[in-house]
């Protein structure tokens, strides 16, 4: 129980880090509003975390240190917490940003092509990810292949490619 405090700071500090890189999986939830609400709660444990942490230290200006620094965390992770909680859809709502069209599994990774709608400001795209599906909707999400101003398209496999083809047309071959 002394470490779980520590370890879960890291987790989020890591998670950070990687939503910051531009390493090739990033975790997504399935439904957006879960993504939503993961941010918000993550953002409102990291000054308690520190707080917690701050508990356990031994030397008193440490300690002060420590609840210092989660008064000056506080702030900005409440209006990360509470703009992600404004802009969280409803539980029933579907991502309408990412619209599936075909999936194509190969093993444990699944290759979903989405129709992408920014809105009225843009045209429709097509947009191919590497999705590892993980427990209570998770999941590792790499983006593959996009294209811009395209609407329709399937997903086929091949033996060391996954192609992206309308009609007769191949609009992409990607290697797997």
């Amino acid at each position: 129980m002394r470490y779980l405090a520590p370890v879960t700071f890291a987790f989020i500090l890591g998670l950070l880090a990687q939503a910051l890189g531009d390493l090739p999986y990033r975790p997504r939830f399935g439904s957006p509003t879960a993504n939503y609400w993961a941010v918000a709660a993550m953002a409102v444990l990291v000054p308690v975390l520190v707080v917690v942490m701050a508990r356990m230290v031994p030397r008193t200006w440490l300690r002060r240190g420590g609840y210092i620094a989660a008064a000056v965390l506080a702030l900005p992770c409440l209006l990360v917490s509470s703009c992600a909680i404004t802009e969280a859809p409803g539980l029933s709502h579907e991502d309408a940003a990412y619209e599936l069209l075909s999936e194509a599994r190969a093993g444990r990774v699944a290759y979903r092509l989405y129709r992408t709608n920014c809105g009225a400001t843009c045209a429709y795209g097509l947009d191919l990810r590497e999705e590892l599906d993980l427990p209570f909707g998770a999941k590792l999400v790499s983006p593959r292949w996009s294209l811009y101003r395209a609407s329709e398209g399937i997903v086929k496999l091949e033996p060391s490619a996954v192609l992206v083809v309308r009609g007769d047309d191949v609009l992409a071959k990607v290697a797997r």
